[in-house]
This record gives structure tokens, sequence and C-alpha cells, in this order.
């Protein structure tokens, strides 16, 4: 166990997750941002602010989620981005979990457009490990890769043998994140619709 946590701290590890959170963070920014009244639409739907508050909140939060991935991509102010983004990813937690608790079934609306999941255990711990990724971020904060060691020194930038890796790496993890929730939404759609018209096939032949 001490070796895992040990892990933990080594700069590769911190770099693989600070890309990952960052390219989340951008992805769901963009996606928000290009299709504001869905969103908005979303954050009434979801029915945790009053109303008021569900237009603002709506406006701030693509903002501040490009903000803090823009600064989790480059590099710069590591730790105090991801101590910001640790509340934000805590609030999809709690948003999710209140609606699961009130048996409320709708779409998670995480990545706007590029993703269709309902809300369930599975975003749910998907958001939990955001949050978990983003305090180790935060508490390592290392400048690896980043535009935080080039200001500490310029001449100190890692060969790109060390940071092309991770960088794939980053975009495997990513693309599961992303594209998996979304296959496996599919699947059970399709197997839904195929079983019902199965279902229906077999009583429409019963009638016969």
């Amino acid at each position: 166990m001490s070796e895992v946590l040990g892990a933990l701290d080594q700069h590769h590890v911190q770099l693989l997750l600070r890309l990952t959170l960052g390219g989340l963070l951008v992805l769901a920014a963009i996606t928000k941002l290009t299709d504001r009244a869905a969103f908005q639409a979303a954050v009434a739907e979801y029915q945790l602010l009053p109303h008021a508050l569900e237009r603002p909140f709506a406006a701030a939060l693509p903002i501040v989620e490009l903000t803090l991935g823009a600064l989790l991509l480059a590099g710069l102010g590591t730790a105090i981005a991801a101590w910001v983004a640790v509340p934000v990813f805590l609030s999809f937690s709690i948003a999710i979990g209140v609606n699961m608790a009130r048996g409320r079934e709708l779409d998670c609306h995480c990545f706007g457009s590029v993703q269709s999941e309902p809300i369930g255990w599975p975003s749910l711990i998907r958001s939990s490990a955001l949050i978990i990724a983003a305090l180790i971020v935060a508490s390592g904060a290392s400048a690896f890769g980043g535009v935080d060691a080039l200001l500490l020194d310029p001449d100190g930038l890692p060969p790109a043998s060390e940071i092309v890796p991770v960088v794939l790496l980053a975009f495997v993890i990513f693309d599961v994140i992303i594209l998996l929730p979304e296959a496996i939404a599919t699947q059970l759609s399709f197997d839904a619709s195929y079983g019902s018209a199965g279902n229906h096939h077999v009583h429409h032949g019963d009638s016969a």
C-alpha cells in the first residue's frame, strides 16, 4: 500500500492526472458554452438551486471550468487550480447523489452533447474519482512538464521521451472516460429497444 501511495507523488503521475483533469474540464466547458440554453435547462432539471440562481450558475460554471482546465493543461498555478477544481467536482457528485436519492432518472449532462448518460452509480463514481485526482494534484503540486517549471528554471523542461508517453496515456484515459459511458448507454438503449421489439413480435405472433 505504501508503494502505491508513494507512486502517486511521482512527477509523471502528477502530470498524467493534471492533463486528464484539464482536458475533461475544457471539454465540459466548451460543450456547455456552445449550447448555453441546453445547459441552463439541465441545471434547472436537477432541481437543486433556487430558480433565481439557475441562470447565473449556468453562465458562470463553464467559464470556471474553462479557466481551471486551461491552467491545469498548461501547468500554470497548478496547485490553486486543482484546489478550486475540488469543490467543482464535489458539486457534481452532490447533484448526482441527491437526485439518485430522490429516485429521479435524468441525463447527467456532464459533457453536454458529447455524452448522453443517465445519472447513476457509474457517473457518481467517476465524479468521486475526479475529486480524488484533483486532491492528489493539489497536494502534490508538481511543476513537472508545466509552465510553473519553466518559470522556475527556463532550462528545466524535461525531454520529450518523458512527456510524450504521459500525454498519450492521458489521451487514452480521457477517451475511456468520455466514450465508454456513451458506448454502454448506447448498448443498453439498443438492448432495451431490441428486447421491446422482440417481445412485441412474440405477443403479436401469439395473438395470431
